[in-house]
């Protein structure tokens, strides 16, 4: 069936023939279930009805006797296109969609399926760079730590120093940390810091 985009643009510009597209894309109605829902009178709604029959966007069935029903005839598509120089109006089935429209889509698939590779491998090669600064990390972390211990006069100086590698601590966390009384750690890290292996800035000891 052809069709006339420009009475299209009439028939959609009433806002209860819109009303009744929008319901029956839902699913089939009967006009009376049709009219209650949208608080219009029957007389009217099978008006509308007959002017999108006769469109070709509505159709009707009857099973085994029972009352009509209407339902979407099939997929319609109406685009407008406007510009400063240009005006358009275009109508078409779902089997009818231009052929350009298919190509455009398909140029699009390839497009981000480029878009999902390079994505693809990037995402490797963060992952490769992460596992190298991870494995770099327990060889500076393992590093620091036996040098810490050559520095450290005892076993408390040398987890200190260690819990300290990974940042500035209070006291009272360290303690807690080390499980050990907290005069104690205060006493090592004054001692420490003599030597210049620590310092404390506001409350925290750091390297």
């Amino acid at each position: 069936m052809f069709l006339d985009p420009i009475e299209l643009l009439d028939i959609l510009g009433n806002e209860n023939r819109r009303r009744i597209l929008q319901l029956l894309s839902v699913r089939p109605f009967y006009f009376n279930e049709m009219a209650k829902r949208l608080d219009v009178g029957p007389k009217a709604v099978i008006d509308h009805l007959l002017m999108l029959e006769r469109a070709g966007l509505v159709e009707c069935y009857q099973e085994q006797g029972r009352r009509k029903y209407f339902r979407i005839a099939q997929k319609t598509t109406l685009e407008v296109s406007f510009s400063p120089h240009s005006y358009g109006v275009t109508a078409y089935r779902s089997e009818n969609a231009p052929r350009g429209e298919s190509k455009m889509m398909a140029q699009d698939l390839k497009l981000l399926r480029d878009e999902l590779t390079h994505l693809e491998s990037e995402r490797r090669e963060m992952r490769k760079a992460l596992e190298e600064i991870e494995s770099k990390e327990m060889e500076v972390m393992q590093t620091a730590a036996g040098a810490a211990q050559s520095y450290a006069r005892d076993l408390l100086e040398s987890e200190i120093l260690v819990a300290l590698l990974s940042g500035g601590c209070r006291s009272h966390d360290l303690a807690s940390r080390l499980e050990v009384p907290e005069t104690v750690v205060e006493d090592r890290l004054k001692k420490l810091e003599e030597r210049g292996a620590v310092q404390l800035r506001g409350q925290e000891w750091s390297i």
